[in-house]
């Protein structure tokens, strides 16, 4: 009861300054409506807000941060009229936008305010996907919220149906929206992967360890919005609907550069390479302007192994662009593997997860042929089964970087821990906490655990 009088009187004593203050000192005001707003006073900040944007509008971004918290408040708990929570929430992001540009990220601030208009109606469905589409076109590198990222896919796809969009129009967003997801991805599998390589050298601090936790919880969300997104276009943007759609044209194009290019970029990322429409469609650009992008083209219809990997590393030669080099690496690991080579094969794998860290099927090809290689690394039969160590690390690795993965890899990385050597076999051969280096092609150390 003590607690709850001092609050109360705590309450007037504001509310009474609030009241004084209102002759003109600002500072004074803004002050109050602070302390209320970081209490989570929100019914008491609420009162002030509207004396101060009409009595102090300019006088800090504050009042409308604030503010922005206030209606999400208001309209969560359902307090007072929703229309009217919807206008003052979309008024305080606009007056953030317009006016306090250099205090904001304003790109975040507009994905906020496009999430509102469609979530609470404002507008027209076009309104609403314009409004994200220009947000998106003009600001992607700040563009990274999943939710604002699944909202402006369902609206272009709203759009589509409502014929606003043609279906090349549909598919121009899906290409840019998973392009972007890619990057991002890239990004923070890059930061996870490098500092996995840290804890293993055993130099990872605890900070560092929570940024792990942090950047695996993005990368499960891009994840979802890009299993969202996926599904959504999936049976649009398939073999069966691009072939025929650029077949139709490719007579009156097969001499425009700008459109075989295109037409090569979504068949090869849906990896229609076995159509006549691609293969006619390489060979048309190759003849036109010989590139980096036609040379990979050829090495992908290419009939025999020893071309593959010509026009391949032609294309690297000729600096394709770099969404296709984790592809280039990978086809030629995949190759190696096939053919026995593992040391070479590692290698294209490592080459091919660097050109895209978020890739993380390298890695688990990797520990595949580790595991492959127990009777040929180590030198007694203790290390032959160490070796599953190495491979259950890249399994790991595969399903931190790479959430569409996760549970692949962790029940490979399971299996290969399952039959490396157990906590009585450490203590038998007196090996813990010992170091073993495997100088067979693998070329990699193991600490054994101690039990």
């Amino acid at each position: 009861m003590k607690l709850k009088n001092t609050i109360l009187f705590s309450l007037v004593v504001l509310g009474f300054a609030f009241a004084k203050a209102q002759s003109g000192d600002c500072n004074t005001m803004l002050s109050i409506y602070a302390e209320n707003a970081k209490a989570k006073n929100y019914d008491e900040a609420y009162k002030q807000l509207g004396q101060l944007v009409q009595n102090c509008p300019d006088a800090s971004p504050a009042i409308y941060q604030y503010g922005e918290r206030i209606y999400e408040h208001r309209l969560k708990k359902k307090i007072g009229d929703q229309n009217e929570n919807v206008k003052g929430l979309m008024n305080m992001l606009e007056t953030q936008i317009n006016k306090y540009a250099d205090k904001i990220n304003v790109t975040k601030k507009k994905v906020e305010l496009g999430r509102v208009m469609y979530k609470y109606k404002q507008g027209t469905q076009s309104d609403q996907f314009n409004y994200l589409n220009e947000t998106f076109t003009s600001g992607k590198e700040d563009f990274t919220d999943p939710n604002g990222l699944i909202t402006y896919f369902k609206l272009a796809e709203k759009e589509y149906k409502a014929n606003a969009l043609n279906l090349e129009d549909l598919f121009n967003v899906y290409d840019a929206l998973t392009e972007h997801l890619d990057n991002v991805s890239n990004e923070r599998s890059k930061i996870v992967s490098e500092l996995l390589d840290k804890e293993a050298e055993g130099t990872i601090t605890e900070d560092e360890k929570k940024n792990i936790e942090n950047q695996e919880k993005n990368l499960k969300n891009y994840g979802i919005v890009m299993k969202s997104v996926n599904g959504t276009i999936g049976s649009l943007a398939d073999c069966d609907n691009l072939i025929p759609l650029y077949s139709k044209d490719f007579d009156a194009n097969k001499s425009n550069m700008s459109w075989l290019k295109n037409v090569l970029g979504r068949l090869q990322k849906k990896d229609c390479t076995e159509s006549d429409l691609y293969v006619n469609s390489v060979k048309a650009l190759h003849e036109l302007q010989p590139s980096a992008m036609t040379a990979y083209g050829l090495g992908n219809i290419a009939k025999t192994n020893a071309e593959k990997l010509k026009y391949w590393d032609e294309a690297l030669s000729l600096g394709i662009d770099q969404k296709y080099v984790a592809n280039i690496h990978y086809k030629k690991a995949e190759l190696l593997r096939k053919q026995g080579s593992f040391g070479k094969a590692k290698r294209e794998y490592i080459l091919a997860n660097q050109a895209k860290p978020s890739f993380g099927l390298p890695f688990l090809r990797i520990a595949g042929m580790v595991a492959q290689s127990t009777n040929s690394c180590g030198n007694t039969p203790f290390e032959k089964r160490a070796v599953n160590w190495i491979a259950a690390r890249y399994a790991n690795k595969a399903a931190s970087v790479d959430p569409t993965l996760r549970s692949t890899a962790a029940k490979a990385a399971a299996s290969y821990n399952g039959v490396a050597p157990s906590n009585q076999d450490i203590f038998l051969a007196g090996m813990a906490g010992k170091r073993i280096t495997f100088s067979c092609w693998v070329g990699e150390s193991v600490t054994v655990p101690t039990p």
